[in-house]
């Protein structure tokens, strides 16, 4: 790898990582371990991001965040990307619909992003993600709908590449659980699981196809498992599909074949 290319990879490394922090950002300790790079390599790059506008360092916390260049990026390339905009309405009227909040992700590498959140007026409400948090891809309902809807190499590529994480992020997990989970997301066209990442919280989700069938997205809901029977969840199944063929719908009709 030439010297460009590697100060490359390197900076996308980091960029991702404290993309994965969130709001919270990421301190330095943190980084160095989720890139696996030396701590000086990661101080000298986080320098040059620094100096460039991506990355900002809070004088009181000195963790890091994403800085207001990514931002001003982020804004142009949502012009291109419009999924979020496009789901916006029918986000609304499923959480009418169904009386849970849902959420839009979206894929970014071996990641899923929420890139909305529409909350319910219920005044219990079952919050698992923020905008803008970022989870190994099959992590969560709308993850695993997106990893399902996937070609099944790239799927196992994925997951043999985040393994590691669900791990690391969950003491208990199993993985004989989760591959029944995504074989069983596969075979019926939704995901759907109870208590696989978070004991008591259960998941519906659905991919947003393009006209290929390629994922673009995932719509999901989220709640405490003993709140609602099969039919309920059926009933869920059927809104959270066709939501999602509305936003394809949306997505095609504003794009060239």
């Amino acid at each position: 790898m030439s010297g460009a290319a590697g100060s490359l990879n390197r900076a996308a490394l980091l960029v991702r990582a404290i993309a994965r922090g969130g709001p919270e950002g990421a301190g330095l300790a943190e980084l160095v371990a989720a890139t696996a790079l030396p701590r000086p390599t990661v101080h000298r790059v986080l320098d040059m991001l620094g100096e460039i506008g991506w990355v900002e360092r809070d004088a009181a916390s000195r963790r890091f965040f994403l800085g207001q260049e990514i931002h001003a990026l982020g804004i142009v390339a949502a012009a291109r990307h419009p999924v979020a905009r496009a789901a916006a309405t029918e986000l609304a009227r499923l959480v009418e619909d169904i009386g849970q909040t849902v959420y839009l992700s979206i894929r970014s590498g071996l990641d899923a992003v929420c890139a909305a959140r529409q909350e319910s007026s219920a005044r219990i409400q079952t919050l698992v993600l923020k905008v803008g948090s970022q989870v190994p891809i099959g992590r969560g309902a709308g993850s695993m709908a997106l990893l399902a809807a996937l070609p099944v190499e790239e799927a196992e590529a994925i997951v043999a590449a985040n393994l590691g994480r669900y791990v690391a992020e969950h003491a208990d997990f199993d993985e004989a659980a989760f591959r029944a989970a995504l074989d069983e997301a596969r075979a019926r066209g939704f995901s759907s699981h109870d208590s696989l990442f978070t004991r008591g919280i259960s998941g519906i989700g659905v991919a947003v196809r393009d006209r290929a069938g390629y994922p673009l997205a995932a719509v999901s809901t989220a709640f405490v498992g003993d709140w609602l029977g099969p039919e309920e969840r059926a009933r869920f199944v059927v809104r959270l599909n066709e939501a999602a063929e509305r936003i394809s719908a949306r997505l095609s009709a504003g794009r060239p074949a």
